[in-house]
């Protein structure tokens, strides 16, 4: 269980999130807020958090200030469009094809790590 101020607002990077995703097969994210532009580089390292968690399989369980195409407010910059992808994939990690998909995948031997290390 990880906090978004662990996650986002400290200097964390590509390789940080790709060991998370590697050690856990779920990731629960708690106090995601609403972000604006004050707020670029967290956002920036949120939308590479879902980047790494979306394309490692992962199921996320998350508790946030509002909806998924809701958490980013700024109107302008590059983040804008990324964070339009983030909310999409946001939502589809929420499907029951994505759930259901990820139960196949645990059924099938692609445990997580701390399954394969005890």
């Amino acid at each position: 269980r990880f906090s978004f101020a662990d996650l986002c607002e400290k200097p964390l990077g590509a390789r940080d999130y790709l060991a998370i995703a590697d050690r856990f097969s779920t990731v629960f994210i708690d106090h995601v807020p609403v972000l604006g532009e004050g707020k670029r580089n967290e956002a920036k390292r949120f939308i590479l958090l879902i980047d790494t968690l979306y394309d490692h399989h992962m199921r996320l369980v998350m508790s946030a200030a509002a909806p998924p195409e809701g958490l980013y407010t700024a109107r302008r910059g590059t983040e804008v469009f990324e964070f339009e992808r983030t909310a999409s994939r946001l939502i589809e990690m929420q499907s029951r094809d994505w759930l259901e998909g990820w139960a196949e995948r645990r059924q099938v031997g692609a445990e997580p790590a701390e399954a394969r290390q005890a």
